[in-house]
C-alpha cells in the first residue's frame, strides 16, 4: 500500500475529491458534515487501475486547523495538492505547499478541482498560475490535472496521474526499524486500545512486543484497508490493536516502535530551510511538528547564515537523522521554516557544531567522539549494517564496543605512549602506569582506555598496569635486579627478604623469581628443589616434610611454601603425612 495526503485551501474540494476517488466520505464527524468543513483528519482507501492500493489521509484546509493538517502530512511522501479552479491560489494553498516542501515531499499531483465552474481559458490561466507558485519547491515538476468531483469529469485523469507519480516515486524504505506516529487513538469494543497512523521504516508483525508512547505493550492485531493482517509493511496506512496500555495513556504525536531500536531525545541539530520572507530568531520559542505531533522547542541558531540550528524539545521523542520537522511561530500562527534532523543528542559545543554539521552523517557521528555500537542505527537513521559500513568508510575504527575516528585513535595512542615512556624514565623499576592513572592523564573514561589499549601490540598490560613493550628494559638485566638474584641464590632454600620489594615484584613478573606465600625465591632455586624432590621420590617412593627439609638443608619456614607450591603444580600429592609423586612429576 502507498499513502497519499491531501493539501490545499479550505473549501477547495479536498474531501469531495477523496469521496469521488474512493467512495468513502473522509469527514468522520457530524459537525464536519453539517458545516461542510473538515476539522480533523479523515481516511479512505482505493485501488487504482494498475492494482496499486492507496490509503488517503484527508487534511483540513482552514488555517485554524493547520496543526491537524501537519499531523496527517507528517509521515507521507506523496500528496494531492488541491486548488479550486474557480478561486485559484489562496493563502492556505501557499502555506500547505511550504509545509509539504519543509517535510521533504517531492512527489505529488496538483488537481484543479471544481473544473466545471471554470472556462477552458480560466483553467489554462490557473495552470500557469499554479506552476509559478510551484517553482523552486519539491513539487515544481508535479503534473497538473483538472477534474470535477461532482460530475466525475477528469477523475480518470487524476487516477492516471496519481498512478504514474506513485510508480515513479520511491517506495518506503524498509530499514528494519519501524515507527508509526499515532494520529488517532480510540477504544474499540471487544478489542481495546487502537491507534492509527502511516507506518515507516520497517515492518510490524502481529504479537510483537512494542513501545507505544513510552509504554511496553503487545501488538495484538493489525488492520489495513478494512482487512486483518499478520504484518504491515512501510508505507501502509494501518490500525494497530495494542494490549497492555489504556487508550487514555496515548495521544496524537506518540510513536509506536520496537524496543531498543530508537533513542528518545530532547536535543537535535538540524539543517534549516527558512520560508520566503521568514527569518528565524536566535533563542526563539517555536512550535515543532514532527510526525503527527506538536511540540514546544527552543531554537538556537548555530551559524550567521541560519543554515543550522539546535532544537531543544520540551519532551523526549524518538527521532533519528533524516527526520523532517516543520517550525511554526506560535504567536503569529505562521509557518517559518522546514528542518531536517542531522544529529540527535549532540554533545559538542554549539559554537563548534556548524563545521561538523556540513559533513556527511558518518563524519558527523565520529566527530562526537566515542560512538557506541549499541544504538548505532538509531544515531544514523540507517540499519546497523549500513551504519557500520558508512562509519568504516569515514575512517572509524572499532575499539571493543565503540567506534572512534582513526585520527583520534592515533593521537590518543601517541599521547599514551609518551605518558608511559615518561613514567618508565621516572620509575624504571615500576611495572608501568595503572590503567586508571593512564585514563586520568588522557582524560578518558576508564572503559574507553581499556578499549584503546585492547589488542594494541605495542603495549603490555599486566596486572592492571600498562607499559610500552619495546621500551621496557628487563629488571633482571639491571644492576639492582642482578644483585637481588645473586642474593637469593646465595642461600637458595632460605633466602633473605629483599630490601627493595618493587624490584622483587618486577623479577616475579619477568619470571626470574617466585613469590611463595610472601617469601621470594629465585626461579632457579625452585626448579632445583623440584629436581631434588623428584629424585628422592624416584628412590624412596614417598617423602615427608622433615625429609624434604633435610634434602634441601633448610627449615620448615621455607620448606612448607615450597612443598605447597609443588602440591599446587601437581609435582607432589599428599597422602597422610607423606608426599608421593603427582601427575606432573614424570614418575607416573
Amino acid at each position: 500500500m502507498r499513502t497519499v495526503a491531501t493539501a490545499g485551501h479550505v473549501d477547495h474540494g479536498k474531501s469531495t475529491l477523496v469521496l469521488a476517488l474512493t467512495g468513502t466520505d473522509p469527514d468522520r464527524f457530524p459537525e464536519e458534515k453539517a458545516r461542510g468543513l473538515t476539522i480533523d483528519l479523515g481516511f479512505a482507501f482505493s485501488t487504482l487501475a494498475d492494482g496499486e492500493e492507496v490509503g488517503f489521509v484527508d487534511v483540513p484546509g482552514h488555517t485554524r486547523f493547520v496543526k491537524n493538517m501537519l499531523a496527517g502530512a507528517g509521515a507521507v511522501e506523496v500528496c494531492l495538492l488541491v486548488v479550486a479552479a474557480n478561486e485559484g491560489w489562496m493563502p492556505q494553498s501557499e502555506e500547505h505547499l511550504r509545509i509539504l516542501d519543509g517535510l521533504g515531499v517531492r512527489h505529488g499531483v496538483v488537481v484543479l478541482t471544481k473544473a466545471d465552474l471554470a472556462t477552458q481559458d480560466l483553467l489554462e490561466k490557473r495552470t500557469i498560475e499554479v506552476r509559478e507558485h510551484l517553482e523552486g519547491t519539491g513539487l515544481a515538476d508535479a503534473p497538473i490535472v483538472s477534474a470535477d468531483s461532482r460530475s466525475g469529469n477528469g477523475l480518470d485523469d487524476v487516477r492516471v496521474a496519481l498512478a504514474k507519480v506513485l510508480a515513479e516515486s520511491p517506495v518506503a524504505i524498509d530499514r528494519g526499524r519501524p515507527r508509526l506516529w499515532i494520529d488517532r487513538v480510540f477504544a474499540s469494543r471487544g478489542a481495546g486500545t487502537v491507534v492509527t497512523g502511516t507506518l515507516a521504516g520497517g515492518r510490524f508483525n502481529i504479537d510483537a512486543d512494542v513501545i507505544a508512547g513510552g509504554f511496553e505493550c503487545r501488538l495484538r492485531g493489525i488492520e489495513s484497508a478494512g482487512l486483518q493482517m499478520t504484518a504491515a509493511s512501510p508505507g501502509a496506512r494501518v490500525a494497530l490493536n495494542l494490549s497492555g496500555v489504556d487508550h487514555h495513556a496515548l495521544r496524537r504525536g506518540d510513536a509506536v516502535v520496537l524496543p531498543e531500536q530508537w533513542i528518545d531525545v530532547v536535543l537535535v541539530d538540524v539543517a534549516v530551510q527558512e520560508l520566503p520572507g521568514e527569518s528565524l530568531a536566535d533563542r526563539s520559542r517555536l512550535t515543532a511538528h514532527v510526525g503527527s505531533g506538536e511540540h514546544h522547542v527552543l531554537c538556537r541558531l548555530l551559524d550567521d547564515e541560519h543554515r543550522f540550528a539546535r532544537l531543544r524539545f520540551s519532551e523526549a521523542i524518538p527521532m533519528a537523522p533524516g527526520d523532517r520537522i516543520v517550525l511554526r511561530d506560535p504567536g503569529r500562527q505562521t509557518t517559518t521554516a522546514g528542518a531536517a534532523v542531522l544529529t540527535i543528542a549532540p554533545t559538542n559545543r554549539s559554537g563548534d557544531a556548524a563545521a561538523v554539521l556540513a559533513q556527511p552523517i558518518a563524519h558527523r557521528l565520529l566527530a562526537t567522539g566515542w560512538v557506541p555500537l549499541a544504538g548505532i542505527a538509531a544515531r544514523t537513521g540507517l540499519n546497523e549494517d549500513e551504519a557500520v559500513d558508512k562509519i568504516r568508510e569515514a575512517g572509524g575504527v572499532r575499539l571493543r564496543d565503540w567506534y572512534l575516528d582513526s585520527t583520534t585513535v592515533a593521537g590518543l595512542r601517541n599521547s599514551a605512549t609518551r605518558n608511559m615512556e615518561a613514567h618508565q624514565v621516572d620509575s624504571p623499576n615500576s611495572p608501568g602506569l595503572t590503567t586508571h592513572e593512564l585514563a586520568r592523564e588522557l582524560a578518558l573514561e576508564h572503559e574507553h582506555l581499556l578499549a584503546l589499549i585492547d589488542n594494541w601490540d605495542e603495549v603490555v598490560v599486566d596486572h592492571g598496569c600498562v607499559r610500552v613493550a619495546a621500551s621496557q628494559a628487563r629488571v633482571g638485566d639491571s644492576p639492582e635486579g642482578r644483585a637481588l638474584i645473586a642474593t637469593l641464590d646465595s642461600s637458595p632454600f632460605a633466602p633473605s627478604p629483599p630490601e627493595d620489594l618493587a624490584i622483587a615484584r618486577a623479577l616475579v613478573r619477568e619470571g626470574s623469581a617466585v613469590d611463595l606465600d610472601g617469601i621470594y625465591f629465585s626461579s632457579r632455586a625452585v626448579s632445583e628443589a623440584r629436581s631434588l624432590i623428584i629424585t628422592a621420590l624416584r628412590e624412596r617412593g614417598s617423602v615427608t616434610v622433615a625429609e624434604i627439609r633435610d634434602i634441601l638443608g633448610s627449615t620448615r619456614k621455607y620448606v612448607l611454601p615450597i612443598v605447597a607450591h609443588l602440591d599446587r603444580t601437581g609435582v607432589t600429592r599428599r597422602r597422610g603425612d607423606d608426599r608421593i609423586a603427582g601427575p606432573t612429576s614424570g614418575l607416573l
